[in-house]
């Protein structure tokens, strides 16, 4: 006899370990969408285990499969493939056919997991002006070929593009793991070749447009959730939270000063040993408490 806890509260208790979880929650009438009807065809039936997961048996070869295609961590579970040697406390993750449709969208990351990351923003100076002045298809020309040159520098380094935001991006670092010291320098090593390559990016736009870009980089370290949000048409992954938060407002800080890469000083803290710094200004966050340090990088010794 063992016992399977719900997070909404409800608990039974189960003689026969011979059951997967999802042929428990019928049995004491738990509802449990299912809508494969038990199969491994779906991942509707998906739980996430909160206490006791050295109680749960490993995944068969049907959910491995479906777990890969998904990105499930190893506490998110098919219900339907999953048996228990010992009590657990778990809660279904799709709860209503609105959350099915989401939950069958979601493809390759996992949802709803807390990370610590780096945030990288970059934005180009004064756009508007530039936009207004040339033909639309030429705008679109010139910053098809900034992102180029920017996402380069970010790919290389092991970032990931989160999104575009007009002619503004964000970037993440850190999502394969990783010492906060190495995720912090890889995303300040991005930042600097970013600035590296805008470089030669102003040369063909002065050359063809007569148009030269300046840019803005603010780089954040903290905790974030990461996972696919939105309508489950046009699903994207992506990560919210109060580092994101910061790391957008840390760059748009650098419109006060003369600096072109500010860090805050969570990143500095990490990489204050193996970075160059130029002017250090303390400041006033849009939207935040307090004042905030933040460091101009120049360079890596």
């Amino acid at each position: 006899m063992t016992t399977i806890t719900y997070a909404n509260g409800a608990s039974v208790a189960e003689e026969d370990l011979s059951l997967t979880l999802l042929q428990i929650s019928l049995k004491h009438g738990i509802p449990h969408v299912h809508v494969c009807g038990g199969h491994a065809a779906c991942s509707t039936c998906r739980v996430m285990i909160h206490e006791g997961l050295d109680h749960v048996l490993p995944r068969n070869e049907a959910e491995q499969r479906l777990a890969a295609r998904k990105g499930f961590d190893p506490d998110v579970r098919l219900a339907c493939q999953t048996k228990i040697v010992g009590p657990v406390r778990l809660r279904r993750l799709v709860l209503d056919d609105l959350d099915a449709e989401i939950a069958q969208a979601e493809q390759g990351m996992t949802s709803g997991r807390e990370v610590r990351l780096a945030v990288l923003f970059s934005d180009i100076r004064d756009f508007t002006p530039v936009a207004e002045a040339n033909l639309p298809y030429d705008v679109v020309h010139m910053l098809n070929r900034y992102f180029l040159a920017m996402g380069e520098a970010i790919l290389g380094n092991g970032g990931y593009i989160d999104k575009y935001i007009g002619d503004g991006l964000m970037a993440l670092f850190g999502l394969s793991g990783g010492a906060a010291r190495d995720v912090c320098l890889a995303a300040i090593r991005a930042g600097l070749q970013m600035l590296d390559r805008l470089r030669e990016v102003n040369g063909v736009l002065k050359q063809h447009f007569n148009v030269e870009f300046g840019t803005r980089i603010g780089i954040h370290f903290g905790d974030v959730v990461i996972g696919q949000m939105g309508h489950p048409k046009k699903m994207q992954f992506t990560a919210i939270g109060d580092a994101v938060n910061t790391a957008s407002r840390v760059e748009s800080a650098v419109k006060v000063t003369h600096a072109s890469l500010l860090i805050s000083e969570t990143v500095y803290d990490q990489v204050k040993d193996a970075v160059r710094v130029g002017a250090a200004v303390t400041t006033e966050l849009k939207g935040k408490h307090g004042t905030y340090r933040l460091f101009e990088v120049t360079g890596i010794e």
